[in-house]
């Protein structure tokens, strides 16, 4: 009648894979390609991949690394997909992975990433600390997932008109007004 029963469409089940630093992650992401030759990396942001290939001295020209706007159902074919980020939109991201036919995705996270910010990702690294995580542990859990997603779709209720941006930090600024904030 009004959509009050709908059942919200619950999308494509995303694996996140979270580091407390961006450095441990994108040091990790390196060894995931380097492991495996069809392992494809895929960044949202360009800032993000740029500063991934600097980490790791990994070549401008690299195959295994690319931008989420450059992927096609043609280009990842007998490729293990990986996202080195989350999109701050969920629409956006949900949208990329059923038009590549993708069941589930594995995206790296870091607690440094502006995304995690939006939800008091200080609070979460001073927290994993205390416990006794080591900056090269990689921590995965569905209430992390669910926290993300959470996130995302709040930010999809702020966002009126979408700036487009080249660093997640510039896409908070642009469409979040958080101009001020550490990230």
């Amino acid at each position: 009648m009004f959509g009050l029963f709908d059942k919200k469409e619950k999308g494509i089940t995303t694996n996140d894979q979270v580091w407390l630093s961006q450095k441990a992650k994108l040091q990790a992401a390196n060894k995931m390609i380097e492991a495996n030759t069809a392992c494809l990396l895929v960044f949202w942001f360009e800032e993000s991949l740029h500063e991934f290939q600097q980490l790791n001295s990994v070549s401008t020209e690299s195959s295994q690394v690319v931008l989420a706007e450059s992927l096609s159902q043609e280009s990842i074919t007998g490729k293990l997909i990986i996202f080195g980020e989350h999109y701050p939109l969920r629409k956006k991201e949900q949208a990329l992975f059923k038009k590549l036919k993708l069941n589930q995705v594995p995206v790296l996270v870091s607690l440094e990433e502006p995304i995690i910010h939006f939800f008091g990702g200080e609070r979460t690294i001073e927290l994993m600390r205390k416990m006794g995580v080591q900056e090269h542990e990689v921590i995965a859990h569905a209430m992390i997932t669910k926290s993300i997603q959470n996130a995302q779709d709040k930010m999809e209720e702020k966002v009126i008109a979408e700036q487009r941006a080249h660093s997640a930090k510039e896409w908070f600024q642009q469409n979040m007004g958080l101009l001020n904030r550490t990230m």
